[in-house]
């Protein structure tokens, strides 16, 4: 709960649109999720989208608030429309494409981001008649004074708490029975109220000093989408939304069954988004800011020995229940406790063997790490992960063009001249052979136009493909181009050895009726001297890919 509430401050929300948050999907996942003691809630990764609608100083800044959170509720809406369809049509294994790299820069980049937005901790309202939560909207905000003990004595909380964090799993016998995260929290509010008020008198700011928590039933409200004055910006947090959630839920059940020596199936993965998708629709329609499953929480609950859904559902279902009840409890954690929480996250999500890792890669590889986590940090998590992905392909795709080679010959091959009466004449011609090697793909076909000798090669040319597939439409374009250039040069091209996926690309294919000289040798059609190369003066039928 603490790191639900700090997650709802960086997204620039009120605790209680985390709370519901944290509630629905954790009930949602434990009921229909892909794998057993996930847990789910307002997670980090998702909060950092959310800023362009939310924030004071993002793109809807010309809103009210209330309308920015309207906005916010139709995007988490659409996100969970689109995991539905996610998880209906099979469309979680286009996950799988996420190369490594990306893996990394995401956790670098959602780190920082983390890191980042932890920066109102030591900022003060301007107007001491405001609640800092009026002047965080308002943007009536400026830096804490270096010289007030205040400034001080939050700092010393944030690394109390953190120091919480990190040596309290350690103590034997209860420090796996508790989490240091409520006892982070039970510490830092008995700091505040036993001997920072009454004995010391600098006031650090809490939970309710910030913006009071109203504990109740969430209303159901049908997200106004009637209102909604910039779709752009509402699809596109939809579509992070959607894209981070599934990506960090995807990454969390690996995470899991890896705990629990299981394997990760494609139906899990399916069940998951549609999980997912339940949860997020529920949440725009009760005023929740959405989530996914989150790593940290589902790894800590399967290691405290959880294994079905019971333990999920039980988070969900009490995180209501402290809403409900304790709401007045929330809200005196100071801010700073929750602010150590969530800087331990950070140095836990941070990958710091990345910073080795650079320097050990090949060169495109750490262009890809610093590239995601630059972007994920400066724009979009989502944005960042696509970049990365692109990126990969287009250094795959070059690499693989830079590998076909060729290598050439002459051999002395029989061309078959047939007469109108049907007698055949045959004789021997002298052919140059190309023996191509690798991959013929778009990003090989510039070599490809270039290997070739038209004006200086015989009357018959033949292209052994044993060792080379066409990969793509620019391969068989390429291939047909060259037979072009020869059939303009009075000259014959053959190809064989073609295997299976270059025939089905040559049968896909339109516009030889163009090309005359040019015969494709099946497979099985025998060695080259046994090839049936029609003479440049025969007449003959143009090559039709439909009768492969």
């Amino acid at each position: 709960m603490p790191e639900t509430v700090a997650f709802s401050y960086a997204a620039n929300l009120d605790p209680l649109n985390g709370l519901y948050a944290t509630g629905f999907l954790g009930i949602a996942v434990s009921l229909f999720g892909g794998v057993p003691a996930t847990v789910a809630g307002a997670a980090g990764a998702v909060a950092m989208v959310m800023p362009p609608i939310t924030s004071g100083t993002g793109s809807l800044s010309y809103l009210t608030y209330a309308e920015r959170l309207q906005h916010l509720f139709v995007a988490v809406t659409i996100a969970g429309i689109l995991e539905l369809l996610f998880g209906i049509l099979g469309l979680s294994k286009l996950f799988s494409m996420i190369p490594r790299t990306a893996h990394i820069g995401f956790l670098n980049g959602l780190a920082l981001m983390m890191f980042i937005s932890q920066k109102t901790t030591l900022e003060v309202c301007k107007n001491n008649t405001m609640r800092f939560g009026e002047c965080e909207i308002a943007g009536e905000l400026k830096w804490m004074s270096m010289s007030s003990p205040t400034t001080w004595v939050t700092v010393g909380l944030i690394l109390m708490t953190m120091a919480i964090m990190h040596y309290f799993p350690k103590t034997p016998y209860i420090g796996h029975l508790i989490p240091p995260t409520l006892v982070a929290a039970v510490i830092s509010v008995g700091f505040e109220f036993i001997i920072n008020r009454p004995l010391l008198g600098y006031d650090v700011r809490t939970i309710g000093d910030t913006s009071p928590l109203n504990g109740g039933l969430p209303a159901f409200g049908i997200p106004k989408f009637g209102d909604v004055q910039d779709w752009g910006v509402v699809f596109s947090t939809a579509a992070s939304i959607m894209a981070v959630g599934l990506f960090e839920s995807l990454m969390t059940l690996q995470s899991v069954v890896d705990l629990k020596k299981e394997q990760l199936s494609q139906r899990a993965t399916r069940k998951e988004c549609i999980a997912q998708g339940i949860g997020n629709i529920l949440c725009g329609f009760f005023s929740g800011m959405g989530g996914c499953s989150m790593i940290a929480q589902s790894n800590g609950n399967v290691l405290n020995g959880a294994l079905y859904r019971l333990s999920s559902f039980v988070g969900g279902m009490c995180t209501f229940l402290v809403v409900f009840f304790a709401s007045s409890v929330i809200e005196q954690v100071p801010v700073a406790c929750l602010t150590g929480i969530l800087l331990v996250i950070v140095i836990h999500t941070f990958y710091w063997p990345s910073l080795k890792l650079i320097f050990r890669v090949k060169i495109e590889d750490a262009i890809a790490i610093i590239l995601v986590t630059v972007l994920a940090a400066a724009m979009n998590l989502a944005i960042a992960v696509i970049v990365g992905v692109v990126w990969q392909c287009l250094v795959n795709g070059w690499q693989s063009g830079c590998q076909l080679t060729f290598r050439t010959g002459m051999e002395v091959v029989p061309v078959v001249n047939a007469h109108a009466d049907h007698d055949l004449r045959t004789h021997s011609e002298e052919a140059k052979i190309y023996y191509l090697q690798g991959q013929l793909l778009f990003s090989s076909v510039a070599f490809f136009r270039e290997l070739f000798d038209v004006l200086h090669d015989p009357n018959v040319v033949i292209l052994d493909m044993r060792d080379c597939v066409f990969v793509d439409f620019s391969a068989v374009a390429a291939f047909r181009e060259a037979a072009e250039r020869y059939r303009d040069a009075g000259k014959t091209l053959v190809a064989c050895n073609l295997d299976s996926q270059s025939l089905t690309l040559l049968n896909h294919d339109f516009g030889w009726d163009s090309v005359a000289h040019i015969q494709i040798a099946m497979p099985d059609s025998g060695p080259l001297h046994q090839l049936h190369v029609p003479s440049p003066n025969e007449t003959i039928t143009p090559y039709h890919a439909a009768g492969l």
